[in-house]
Parts: structure tokens; sequence; C-alpha cells
């Protein structure tokens, strides 16, 4: 088991995260379970910039299978 040391900065505490353990962001999402408590990276809502143009599937394994003839629209 990893410890680590919990700091008091005024009327909040900080714990010094040691290298394996530290975020990539600037905040996480903090919540109890029970004891204990969890902190988790918060991760982009939105698409990189360019995610769909890069993908690519050239497999004619997905490629549509023909769906058929489409039937007249029902009279109302």
């Amino acid at each position: 088991m990893v410890t680590t040391e919990v700091l008091q900065n005024g009327d909040s505490q900080i714990v010094r995260l040691p290298a394996g353990f530290q975020f990539a962001g600037r905040e996480v999402a903090i919540r109890r379970q029970g004891d204990a408590v969890i902190l988790e990276p918060i991760h982009s809502a939105t698409w990189p910039t360019d995610f769909f143009d890069r993908i690519r599937i050239d497999d004619p394994a997905f490629e549509r299978p023909h769906q058929g003839t489409t039937p007249a629209a029902p009279r109302l």
C-alpha cells in the first residue's frame, strides 16, 4: 500500500499525490463511498476537432447491405 501526506491549508486539506497517482487535468470529480474519498478524472465532453475526419473504415465487411426498395408511404 502506498501512503502519502495530508496537509492543512486554511480550512481545506491538501493530499500530496505521489508519482503514478497524478491526474493530467486541473480538475477532478470527488465523491464519498463509505469511508473512502474517491477522486476521478473529468474527461472532455466533446470530440477532438478532427476525430471524425480520422475515422477510415475501408473494410467491405463494414458496408451496409442492400436494404431492398422503400415501400410507399401510407395515405392518411
